[in-house]
């Protein structure tokens, strides 16, 4: 298998003292049970293949992989840049890992040469570009997933179970509080960060575990945001943006509950965790309450302070034989989206088969569609969007 991935920020290499990165430490473990030829890592600037290495050798050496990794400069144009590469080599899948409004013109092309593919979150920014990409997907009968790795956890794994046994009664809502540390928009995102806003970018992996825990539909959202913070550091983006969704049951429009999500990305760079998340979701008969943050391991070092650590995400650990190895439900969605194109190399698979058990293009129209609906209320002075979409 040859593997593209288009990007080398944080996500993929762990750059800015961010660890090893999720994606080319996937890569690595999952090289060492399914046979991965070659990756290639793609990027903008000559200077990224320096960081490219580094971070490949880090890994290597830390779990006794021995992934091939090589590195291209593309320009900025993404089609072209794309078609120029597939001239001289031939890839089964990509992996996007760039900026927001970057995804669709990458993952058209990716789709366009004939790749699966795989991209972070969130898939774009509008339905318009959503409903291409699905298109276009389907027409080549090729796989396309959104790495929403929250589908992977085992908490919410054991959430969407009681949820389906009605453990807690009929839905009435859900609040979800989700902030990460004001490093991410200052320094890791900082020559992009304001061609987003902190609940398109993060906010919607909850939009996703809300769709995938319940299979309820939106409706309708609003949005108020606060800025000041970030516009005073030269950042043109909101410090926070706090959302409500209207969610209705397919099977009962009478059937509906609703949303709240306060989410921002200005938390002091010394708190215990990149990412602060609670959610808790109120039904008739009970509640469920689930702290994402604390997972019961604390770290203090004399010179660095607290850190709450979660080794369910991402972590390397050693496994029954001794040897080191990342594991957790990060490195999970990144390694079944692997095992995927090979099942469907072989025939083991089909996308068809795929489509209702994997966070696909076609069922990230329903994030894609409430990440439109509250941008569209930012701009609107938080007027009431009602999402006409079919999913």
């Amino acid at each position: 298998m040859r593997v593209l991935v288009i990007g080398a920020g944080m996500y993929v290499t762990g750059r800015k003292g961010t660890g090893t990165g999720t994606i080319l430490s996937s890569l690595a473990e999952t090289s060492k049970t399914l046979k991965i030829d070659e990756v290639v890592v793609v990027a903008r600037h000559r200077g990224n293949r320096a960081v490219v290495e580094d971070a490949v050798g880090r890994i290597n050496k830390t779990i006794g992989s021995d992934l091939d990794v090589g590195y291209e400069t593309i320009g900025g144009n993404a089609g072209k840049g794309i078609r120029a590469l597939c001239r001289k080599a031939r890839f089964d899948c990509a992996i996007v890992s760039v900026p927001d409004h970057l995804h669709f013109a990458y993952a058209d092309e990716i789709l366009k040469q004939g790749m699966h593919c795989l991209v972070v979150k969130p898939l774009v920014p509008t339905l318009a570009e959503a409903k291409k990409l699905v298109h276009a997907q389907e027409r080549m009968g090729l796989l396309g997933v959104v790495e929403f790795h929250k589908r992977f956890d085992e908490t919410n794994l054991y959430i969407k179970k009681a949820l389906a046994e009605k453990k807690i009664g009929k839905l009435l809502y859900i609040t979800v509080d989700y902030s990460q540390k004001i490093t991410i928009p200052v320094q890791v995102f900082r020559g992009w960060a304001e061609r987003t806003n902190i609940f398109q970018y993060l906010g919607v992996h909850y939009v996703d575990l809300i769709y995938f825990l319940t299979g309820y539909k939106p409706f309708k959202a609003m949005a108020v945001g606060t800025d000041g913070i970030l516009k005073r550091k030269g950042i043109g983006t909101y410090d926070s943006v706090h959302a409500t969704i209207t969610w209705v049951n397919p099977a009962d429009p009478k059937d509906w509950f609703l949303s709240q999500f306060s989410t921002n990305w200005i938390d002091p760079a010394c708190t215990s965790a990149m990412s602060d998340q609670k959610y808790k979701i109120i039904g008739t008969r009970g509640r469920i309450e689930c702290d994402q943050k604390n997972r019961g391991v604390e770290l203090v070092r004399e010179n660095q302070g607290v850190q709450a650590v979660n080794p369910y995400f991402s972590e390397v650990l050693p496994g029954p034989d001794g040897a080191l190895r990342f594991g957790g439900y990060g490195h999970e969605s990144i390694n079944l989206f692997l095992r995927d194109v090979q099942d469907l190399k072989t025939g083991n698979a089909t996308v068809r088969s795929l489509e209702p058990c994997r966070p696909t293009f076609r069922q990230s129209m329903v994030s894609t569609a409430v990440v439109e609906a509250v941008n569209r209320s930012l701009r609107g002075k938080s007027n009431w969007v009602k999402i006409h979409a079919a999913f």
